[in-house]
């Protein structure tokens, strides 16, 4: 079932004009009729079923609310930038994964060039890929994607509970670091972090942890990890 975010706060019975982007999806591209049933997420998260009024303008009306899912921690996903290709899938699966914001972090072996004059463009696209990878999924929470960030200034994204996926960590593994409190994890470009920058981490509180024997492609770490916190907590 197809789902969609609103603006609006929603209650059974309540009717709400849907974007025109949303309504273009709709109508020419779906070619959903009225009365036909979809997900509506409003702006305090909660979801609802709608059915759908469609004429000039696609219009819902709200008529069952969905139980809300079990609250956990935030999970901050700090990856190091890559090539555009893999960027935008990273981005579109880990907001399928559960996390709830992307900070594309700049290290020492990134060899992706940040042009401030595109980065605003750049932002929307990727916001945009996250928002569509939320809707798909059936979230009731947007994925949100923020400015690149240099590693020396990542200290402003801690939570309380912070990890780095290091490849030279053998004895700690990430599953045995997980739980439901806010995680920010940090993975990092092709290449790795340097020990310098590993050091840099570890005396921010990142606990340095292992994910597995094999190296992993940096778009694959991150995913990888994200699968292994939902798998840690779902045993808690």
């Amino acid at each position: 079932m197809r789902q969609y975010f609103v603006k609006e706060k929603l209650q059974c019975g309540s009717i709400v004009t849907l974007s025109e982007e949303i309504a273009h999806h709709l109508k020419n591209v779906l070619r959903k009729k009225s009365g036909e049933v979809i997900r509506l997420v409003d702006c305090q998260g909660s979801a609802f079923l709608a059915r759908l009024i469609v004429d000039e303008e696609v219009q819902a009306q709200a008529y069952e609310q969905l139980a809300s899912r079990r609250q956990r921690g935030r999970i901050t996903c700090c990856p190091c930038l890559i090539k555009r290709d893999k960027w935008e899938m990273l981005i579109q699966k880990a907001a399928e994964l559960g996390a709830d914001r992307i900070v594309p972090v700049i290290s020492s072996r990134t060899i992706i060039h940040i042009d401030e004059k595109e980065m605003d463009r750049k932002l929307a696209r990727w916001n945009k890929i996250a928002l569509e990878a939320c809707q798909q999924s059936n979230r009731t929470d947007i994925c949100v994607v923020e400015r690149p960030v240099y590693l020396v200034n990542i200290a402003a994204y801690r939570s309380d509970n912070n990890l780095l996926a290091y490849e030279n960590e053998a004895n700690v593994q990430l599953l045995d670091l997980c739980d439901n409190r806010d995680i920010t994890i940090v993975t990092g470009p092709e290449g790795g972090f340097s020990s310098q920058e590993a050091e840099f981490l570890n005396s921010l509180g990142f606990r340095s942890c292992s994910l597995g024997e094999r190296i992993l492609r940096a778009e694959t770490a991150l995913l990888y990890a994200l699968a292994v916190i939902d798998a840690g907590r779902n045993v808690l």
